[in-house]
């Protein structure tokens, strides 16, 4: 028994590798927190992307108006899918939804209509452009991929296919 003592006082004492029983705790958390990190970064990219592609086309809109012949919601989707350039599969994860705003109400906009990825079919939601000198809001939702799905699992919430919804909104006047 005395035997044992001394090898388990010897194990004690000894301080050889203290290190690495650090690293081997610490390091995990570490590269678990900068996946998230990286993770929520491209999404956040993705959004502002998303947001910045909306704002340019509505300002176009607002300048120059729509191309005759051009349907709102055709167009909106393509010229934002034409800006946005690291959204990937915009034509197909992009709907692009328009509602005019009555001023003598309050608004307040329903819950964003978004492409369903596991079904085939689009959302039927109707795209009103507005009348001259009407307020229009204007919403685009995008379904985009994580590219690390297990990280930040309670922060984002995936839909049936796995994808997380970014919507970005604006308003315009309809000038006439």
């Amino acid at each position: 028994m005395k035997y044992i003592m001394n090898i388990f006082k010897r194990f004690s004492r000894n301080e050889r590798g203290t290190a690495t029983v650090e690293f081997v705790f610490v390091f995990p958390l570490m590269f678990a927190m900068l996946a998230a990190m990286f993770d929520a970064g491209l999404i956040m990219v993705k959004y502002v992307v998303l947001e910045t592609s909306l704002d340019r086309v509505v300002r176009d809109v607002r300048l120059n108006g729509i191309a005759s012949g051009e349907t709102g919601s055709d167009y909106f989707k393509a010229k934002i899918c034409n800006i946005s350039l690291l959204l990937a599969d915009c034509e197909g994860s992009l709907f692009v939804e328009m509602t005019p705003i009555n001023t003598g109400a309050t608004f307040t906009p329903a819950e964003p209509t978004c492409i369903d990825r596991t079904a085939d079919n689009t959302p039927a939601v109707v795209f009103v452009p507005g009348a001259e000198n009407e307020i229009v809001y204007i919403r685009a939702c995008v379904v985009v991929d994580r590219y690390l799905p297990s990280t930040l699992l309670g922060i984002f919430t995936p839909d049936a296919s796995g994808g997380i919804r970014l919507v970005a909104d604006s308003a315009y006047v309809v000038e006439p």
